[in-house]
C-alpha cells in the first residue's frame, strides 16, 4: 500500500508544476484509485453550499458498470453531521445489511452494494468525499485499505487547494484582461451608442453565451427597455427579435419578479429554466433556445440604470468567477454611461419615447392624446383630416397612420399641394392623356392611380385650387375619377389623410374652400398642438435632437448647460418643432467638442432668456427695497408638481393675480400659465 500511494503521488506530482489542470487532476486521482484499489467504481462527491452532492468525476471498471456521474443527492450538512461523523471515513461491507435508513438511501442512490467514503479534510473543513464501489458483490475493507485512501485524501486536499488557487488566479487574470479590453472599446470612442454593440458583442464571446443584451429602466422604474441586443455567431435570432418586437421592445418589471429583485436589490440574478413558472419556462426554452442566463444591474452616478443579460442555450454552472465577469463587465458600461451623460440621457428618452413605427416623441396629454386618435383610426378607411401650425409634426402623424392601417405594404405617396402650381396640381393628381393640353406629349399617372390599395397623404390641402377640390370630393365620394383630357372613368382604392396649417372653418367661410369637401375631409379630424402648449416636451426633443445631429455631423457634443436647457424650455417657439430641430442643429456645429451654452443657441431666444431673468432680477431687488418680498417654505419631501403649483400659486398673490405679468416673471407663456391653472382646478383642493 505504501507503495502504491508513493506511485501515485509521484505520478500526479508529475504533472503539478508544467500543467496545472484541475479537472484532468481529479480525473488521474479517480482513475489511479479505482485501478489500485481493483473497484468497479471510483467517484468524487462534492458538497455544493452544505445542500447537496453531487459527483462531479467518476471512473469505471468498464461500460457494464451502471454510471453515477451527474447525480445530485439533496442533503442537510448539519443534520448529515448529527447523524454521521464526515470527518471519518465511513465503510459498509454490505449495504443491504445496512440498518440506518440514510446510508441505505445513498446506497440505493449510487447504485452500489459494497461501499468506502474517505473525507478529503483541509484544516477541519470537508472539501469533498472519494468514494470507492463495488456494485454487485459485498466486499470487506481492511483498515490498511482504509488508512491508504485516508493517506491519498490528505495529499488530494493539499494538491486540490494548490491546483484551485492556480486556476483562480488564471480566472482573474483572464478576468482582468477581459475587463480592460471592454475599457478599451468603450474609451475608443467619445460616443457610447456607437460602441455598445461592439462591447457587447464582445462579451458574449467572453462569458461563451449565446446571447446578449443591454437594457434601461424608466423614470417610473416600472418598466425595461431593450436598448441594444446582439446573438453570437452562428446563433439566428430571428425567432427572438420577432418576439421582442411583438412586446414592444420592452418588459413590465412585475412579470418576472426576480427581475424586479435585479433592480430593488441592485443584485445579479441568476435564472435556470427549471426554476422558472411553466408559462416562461416555455418562452425562455422556445423562443430563447434558453437554459439558463444571468442577469446583473448597470448603475450610473450610484443608482440602478439599466441591466446587463445573457442567455445560454446549454446547461450552465455559474461560479463566483463567471458573476464577477459579468458584474466587471456591467460596471464598465456604467462608469462609460456616466462619463457621457448624454448618452445615457438619450438611450433612456429615446426608449421611453419610442412608439411602433413613429417618429412622434412627446408625453405632453395634447400630443398624446393625438397619437391615440392616430392609433385608433389607422386601421379604418376613414379619410382624416390633421390640422396644426407649420412645423408641429403633421407628416409623422400621417406616417404613423400609414404604418399601421394594414395597408403599410401598399404604396405611400406624398404630395404637397401648396408646392405645385395651381394650372399643375390636378395633372398631378388625377393624370392626364397624350395631347390634353400642351406640353402634353404622352399620358401621365396620377397620383391616385399611383396610390392605388395605399395612402394618399396630401400636405397643405388649404392650397387646393377651386377646380381641383371638385374633382377631390367626387374621388373622395365614389372612389371614381377621369384623366384630365380622357373619358375612361377610373376606379381607385385610396386612403386619403390630408393635412393643413390653415384655418378651413374660416375658409370656407371667406369662400376659397368649398364646404362640402370640408366636412367630408373632416370626418375624422385630429389636430396637433403648438409646441408652446406642450412645454413639457421640449427636454426629450432637445435630447432626441442632440442625438440625432452628433450622428449626422460626426461632431460629439458632451451635453447641455441648465441655462440654455432653461432657455429653449421657455421660449415661444413660432416655428414648432421644426423650429426647434434647426436650433439644435445650428447649437451642435457650434459647440463641437463642448457642451451647449445659451449664447449658442439663436439670439431670439438668449435675448428672450436674458430678458427674462434680468426682469426677474429688478422685480426681485424692488420687492426687497419696498419690502413686499416674500418666499415658499417647501416640506420635504414633496413632487416636482407640488413646488410647481406652490411657486406659480405665490406668484399669482405677488402680481396680486395679474397672469400676464406672473408669466412674464415666472418666464413661461401665458397659455401654459392658463393651462396649469386649469390643471390645479381640476385636481380640486389640497
Amino acid at each position: 500500500m505504501h507503495e502504491a500511494r508513493e506511485a501515485i503521488i509521484d505520478r500526479l506530482a508529475r504533472d503539478l508544476p508544467t500543467n496545472i489542470d484541475l479537472e484532468r487532476y481529479l480525473n488521474v486521482v479517480v482513475s489511479e484509485l479505482g485501478r489500485m484499489m481493483e473497484a468497479d467504481r471510483c467517484d468524487l462527491l462534492q458538497l455544493v453550499e452544505g445542500k447537496e452532492l453531487r459527483i462531479s468525476h467518476e471512473w469505471r471498471r468498464d461500460k457494464k458498470v451502471p454510471s453515477s456521474l451527474g447525480t445530485t443527492i439533496p442533503v442537510n450538512a448539519a443534520k448529515l453531521a448529527e447523524q454521521f461523523d464526515i470527518t471519518r471515513p465511513i465503510s459498509l461491507n454490505d449495504t443491504s445489511k445496512a440498518k440506518d435508513a440514510t446510508l441505505k438511501f445513498f446506497a440505493k442512490a449510487l447504485e452500489t452494494r459494497s461501499l468506502l467514503i474517505v473525507p478529503i479534510v483541509l484544516n477541519g473543513s470537508v472539501l469533498g468525499l472519494l468514494g470507492l464501489h463495488d456494485t454487485k458483490n459485498p466486499r470487506i475493507w481492511h483498515d490498511e485499505e482504509v488508512a491508504f485512501m485516508e493517506s491519498i485524501a490528505r495529499q488530494l486536499a493539499v494538491g486540490y487547494q494548490y491546483t484551485t488557487l492556480f486556476v483562480a488566479q488564471q480566472q482573474e487574470s483572464r478576468r482582468t484582461n477581459a475587463l480592460l479590453e471592454i475599457a478599451n472599446t468603450l474609451n475608443s470612442h467619445s460616443d457610447f451608442n456607437e460602441v455598445s454593440s461592439q462591447v457587447l458583442e464582445r462579451a458574449i464571446e467572453l462569458v461563451d453565451a449565446d446571447y446578449g443584451a443591454i437594457g434601461v429602466l424608466d423614470e417610473a422604474g416600472k418598466r425595461v427597455m431593450l436598448v441594444s441586443f446582439k446573438s453570437a455567431e452562428g446563433i439566428k435570432p430571428s425567432r427572438v427579435l420577432k418576439l421582442v418586437e411583438q412586446h414592444g421592445r420592452s418588459l413590465k418589471l412585475d412579470t418576472f419578479s426576480a427581475v424586479g429583485d435585479l433592480f430593488r436589490e441592485g443584485r445579479t440574478v441568476e435564472f435556470r429554466d427549471s426554476q422558472l413558472p411553466l408559462a416562461v419556462r416555455l418562452i425562455f426554452n422556445t423562443q430563447l433556445g434558453g437554459k439558463a442566463a444571468l442577469v446583473t444591474p448597470v448603475r450610473v452616478g450610484g443608482r440602478t440604470f439599466g441591466m446587463l443579460g445573457f442567455v445560454w442555450g446549454k446547461e450552465a454552472a455559474f461560479g463566483e468567477h463567471d458573476l464577477a465577469l459579468i458584474e466587471g463587465m456591467a460596471d464598465q458600461i456604467g462608469t462609460a454611461l456616466e462619463r457621457d451623460q448624454l448618452s445615457a440621457e438619450v438611450m433612456r428618452l429615446k426608449s421611453e419615447l419610442q412608439l411602433r413605427q413613429s417618429e412622434i416623441i412627446g408625453q405632453a396629454a395634447p400630443i398624446q392624446r393625438a397619437i391615440e386618435l392616430a392609433i385608433n383610426v389607422a386601421d379604418t378607411n376613414t379619410t382624416v383630416l390633421i390640422q396644426g401650425e407649420s412645423g408641429t409634426g403633421k407628416e409623422l402623424l400621417a406616417n404613423l397612420i400609414h404604418f399601421n392601417s394594414g395597408r403599410e405594404d401598399g404604396p405611400y405617396i406624398k404630395m404637397n399641394c401648396g408646392a405645385i402650381p395651381e394650372s399643375l396640381l390636378e395633372s398631378e393628381l388625377f393624370g392626364h392623356e397624350k395631347g390634353s393640353f400642351t406640353d402634353a406629349h404622352s399620358r401621365r399617372t396620377g397620383r391616385f392611380e399611383e396610390a392605388d390599395g395605399g395612402t394618399l397623404f396630401l400636405d397643405e390641402i388649404g392650397e387646393m385650387s377651386t377646380q381641383a377640390q371638385v374633382r377631390l370630393l367626387r374621388v373622395l365620394q365614389d372612389g371614381e375619377f377621369t384623366r384630365i383630357g380622357g373619358t375612361e372613368v377610373l376606379h381607385s382604392d385610396v386612403r386619403v389623410v390630408a393635412a393643413t396649417n390653415v384655418d378651413l372653418e374660416k375658409a370656407v367661410e371667406d369662400g376659397t374652400f368649398r364646404k362640402d369637401l370640408f366636412y367630408r375631409l373632416s370626418v375624422f379630424p385630429i389636430t396637433l398642438p403648438p409646441l408652446r402648449d406642450r412645454a413639457e416636451d421640449i427636454h426629450p426633443l432637445v435630447f432626441h435632437f442632440l442625438e440625432n445631429y452628433k450622428e449626422k455631423t460626426g461632431r460629439f457634443v458632451s451635453g447641455i448647460s441648465k441655462e440654455a436647457l432653461r432657455a429653449m424650455i421657455n421660449y415661444e417657439w413660432p416655428g414648432n418643432v421644426r423650429e426647434l430641430e434647426n436650433t439644435i442643429e445650428r447649437a451642435v456645429i457650434i459647440a463641437s467638442g463642448r457642451q451647449i451654452e445659451a449664447d449658442d443657441l439663436p439670439e431670439a431666444i438668449s435675448r428672450r432668456a436674458s430678458e427674462s431673468w434680468a426682469r426677474a432680477r429688478q422685480e426681485r431687488v424692488k420687492a426687497a427695497g419696498e419690502g413686499r418680498s416674500i418666499g415658499i417654505e417647501v416640506e420635504l419631501p414633496s413632487s416636482m408638481d407640488e413646488i410647481e403649483r406652490q411657486v406659480i400659486t405665490a406668484t399669482l398673490e405677488y402680481t396680486d393675480g395679474d397672469k400676464s405679468r406672473a408669466s412674464r416673471l415666472l418666464n413661461i407663456g401665458r397659455k401654459t400659465l392658463y393651462r396649469k391653472l386649469e390643471q390645479y382646478q381640476g385636481d380640486g383642493p389640497e
